[in-house]
């Protein structure tokens, strides 16, 4: 059945009607829940189904002759309710199955805080991979970019901060998406992919995903904490693995348990919220929030423009901030 379904995909692009039980479910970036899968199954038993599933056909010596891409909720969905076809497209066998199940999701504004975080992670290391085999131009900007990542990522955990990682690990990312994807800064914001919400979710991945493979599903499902954006930051600000990994792991176990109960159990302080900013605090957090909003190309062009409104007791300052940080990036070396 195998081989028939690679034919098929040799003229790829007609939605196929294929049975649910002809469909292998290999390794997925993001979390199950079986309630969304039940209520997508219901909706599509009565509705019809509006989006097919992505498959691609599978090896020769495979127990069904498709294996899914993308659409984990809605075969598992239709298997519940016990439809006997599901609407599907095939893609090249040789694709790049998590990518494609990434690039699918991550913009999806229904996704939870850590699936975002696991498809945008699986977009950045196709880009970086990508890039690798390429030998395109890269501005000398992008090279000091890069060139900083390197650095910083090459040193042993806990040499440098993780604040300084995820920064310099976005702007590397933000190299790879323009350089690989045609990535623009506008359209990024206007599907929820800005470089802010990319840091975010590199943030998210380092803290929660990466060091915990066979938890993250588990606290990403949780009723209370896993779609709350606000509670993840501050187990991710947890400075000590094993306490984070405790907290996680009982959460996990008690699903009814709230972040603070769960904390409080374990002997933790509960984050405090920091204060709201005022006065030149304000005003400066609202300043650099806009500044990295803008396209490097938009910086420079304002760049006069900014130093124009320094006070002349500032200048000095800010020139030796400016020397330290070309010094810093290898810029003009």
């Amino acid at each position: 059945m195998a081989t028939a379904a690679k034919k098929v995909v040799e003229t790829a692009g007609a939605v196929l009607a294929l049975s649910p039980n002809e469909i292998l479910i290999g390794d997925r970036l993001g979390a199950f829940h079986s309630d969304k899968a039940q209520a997508m199954g219901q909706l599509m038993a009565e509705d019809g189904q509006i989006v097919p599933i992505i498959v691609r056909a599978s090896g020769p010596r495979a127990a069904a002759p498709w294996t899914l891409v993308a659409g984990h909720h809605r075969l598992e969905g239709a298997r519940m309710v016990g439809l006997a076809v599901i609407d599907a497209i095939a893609v090249e066998a040789g694709a790049d199955a998590l990518q494609i199940e990434a690039m699918e999701n991550a913009a999806r504004p229904s996704r939870s805080p850590l699936e975002r975080a696991s498809f945008v992670r699986a977009i950045a290391d196709a880009a970086e991979a990508r890039l690798k085999e390429q030998h395109g131009d890269l501005s000398p900007e992008q090279i000091a970019i890069r060139a900083r990542w390197d650095a910083k990522s090459a040193k042993a955990p806990g040499v440098e901060r993780d604040d300084d990682l995820v920064e310099a690990e976005a702007e590397n990312t933000r190299v790879n998406f323009t350089r690989v994807y045609g990535w623009r800064d506008e359209v990024a914001s206007a599907i929820g992919m800005s470089i802010e919400s990319v840091k975010k979710d590199l943030a998210l991945h380092r803290a929660l995903i990466a060091p915990f493979p066979d938890l993250w599903r588990g606290l990403a499902t949780h009723p209370t904490v896993g779609e709350n954006a606000s509670a993840l930051r501050d187990i991710a600000s947890i400075v000590d693995l094993g306490n984070r990994q405790a907290l996680i792991e009982s959460l996990v176990e008690t699903p009814d348990m709230t972040l603070a109960q769960a904390m409080d159990g374990l002997g933790l302080s509960t984050p405090k919220a920091s204060a709201a900013p005022t006065g030149a605090t304000k005003y400066m957090n609202n300043t650099t929030s806009n500044l990295a909003r803008l396209s490097a190309g938009d910086q420079a062009r304002i760049a006069p423009e900014i130093v124009k409104t320094m006070k002349p007791s500032a200048l000095l300052a800010l020139r030796a901030a400016l020397d330290a940080r070309i010094e810093e990036e290898g810029i003009g070396k």
